[in-house]
């Protein structure tokens, strides 16, 4: 099956999909056990989910991790409760004390908290690279590096790392490889067929697209590190809730359908600001130095325009009226951050890799003519 076919069908045949096309919401918090029998088998066999207790397994979670691993083309993908919780779980489920890690200066600024906190905490020490050619992550590994870690695109700045050229490097240093891929999503961009040994998400974004869900997912091919990431998420129980993953699966049946349109307005957004605002440089996935990307029409919806300064930043997100303030990106409206406006006074975001004047627009699938107007009128008072 296709993508779309996929995206609709997959990981409901327990429920007959043809007959209940909607998975069925399984709230139950422990599942009791038919027999001594039934409970020997469903405790102690681990080829099958222990749905005995919702910490484990969940049928309703079940559905969506199906549905994501078939969508990501991978053999194991496991919920979690956040996309920060996917980072913890890889983390400490993956990394001892004395461990190295080398990821990005301009990594999602909450991420790169986690492992500062992990330094201090745990013993993992980390080196934060600026220069993401394949040769300065090569130049940062040590004897006891374990880790690389990248998100590519970067999320707002959208600084990309060549994830195949990456993957031979740490394939010859014998270096788990990790991709957090959210921005772009599993329909656009495919990490661990590039090489990558992990890919994780944060599902509240795009994949599950209508704002009202948290989740991430982790996914791989490798089914050590899956055993060692689902026994850390078993015994801490950050495994999603049943609710969370039935609305993310909902999400998920139209995210192809949603990328199509959010690309699509997207692009009219860029041709119009191209043409009309040449002073203000666009970066867009798509466009990065080393897209890598299924096909050079894709790229999402999140886009970052690049205006003078942190005045006109905050100027222009006020003077907004259909596109709102919004922390989150891939959602079905329009939404805008200023990191420039927002950014605690402790955080130089500029010393990450974030011009002041740097706005994200997450263009969302409203008509596009009514998002240009939005934002031209905007531009017009700055």
């Amino acid at each position: 099956m296709k993508i779309n076919t996929l995206a609709v069908h997959h990981g409901n045949e327990e429920n007959d999909p043809l007959v209940f096309p909607v998975p069925s919401l399984v709230t139950n918090s422990a599942v009791l056990l038919k027999s001594v029998e039934d409970g020997w088998n469903m405790l102690t066999n681990e080829k099958i989910d222990n749905i005995a207790y919702q910490r484990y397994a969940n049928p309703t979670v079940r559905v969506l991790e199906k549905q994501f691993a078939a969508i990501e083309k991978c053999t194991y993908s496991l919920a979690v409760n956040s996309g920060m919780t996917a980072c913890l779980l890889v983390f400490r489920s993956l990394l001892s004390a004395g461990d190295h890690i080398v990821t990005q200066h301009s990594l999602y600024h909450e991420i790169s908290d986690q492992l500062k906190y992990d330094k201090k905490g745990c013993g993992i020490t980390a080196t934060f690279i600026k220069n993401y050619s394949v040769q300065k992550f090569k130049d940062a590994i040590r004897p006891n590096t374990k880790m690389v870690f990248v998100e590519t695109p970067t999320n707002p700045a959208m600084y990309d790392v060549d994830i195949e050229a990456l993957s031979r490097i740490c394939k010859s240093h014998k270096i788990i490889f990790v991709v957090d891929n959210t921005l772009l999503s599993p329909i656009y961009q495919k990490p661990l067929m590039k090489g990558a040994d992990i890919t994780l998400y944060s599902t509240t974004k795009a994949i599950n697209g209508h704002g009202d869900a948290m989740g991430g997912i982790i996914s791989t091919n490798k089914k050590s590190l899956y055993k060692k990431i689902k026994s850390y998420r078993d015994n801490t129980g950050l495994i999603i809730d049943p609710f969370s993953a039935w609305n993310t699966i909902r999400g998920m049946r139209t995210l192809p359908l949603r990328l199509e349109r959010h690309t699509q307005n997207a692009r009219k957004v860029i041709a119009f600001l191209k043409s009309n605002y040449p002073e203000y440089p666009i970066v867009y996935p798509a466009d990065c130095e080393n897209s890598q990307q299924n096909g050079v029409t894709h790229g999402g919806g999140v886009i970052s325009i690049l205006l003078k300064n942190k005045e006109q930043g905050i100027k222009f997100i006020r003077s907004l009226k259909l596109i709102r303030i919004g922390t989150t990106f891939g959602n079905l409206e329009s939404l805008c951050y200023h990191f420039g406006a927002f950014a605690r006074p402790t955080r130089n975001i500029k010393k990450i890799g974030i011009p002041l004047g740097l706005v994200r627009l997450s263009i969302g699938i409203e008509d596009a003519d009514d998002i240009i107007a939005d934002i031209n009128q905007a531009l017009q008072k700055i």
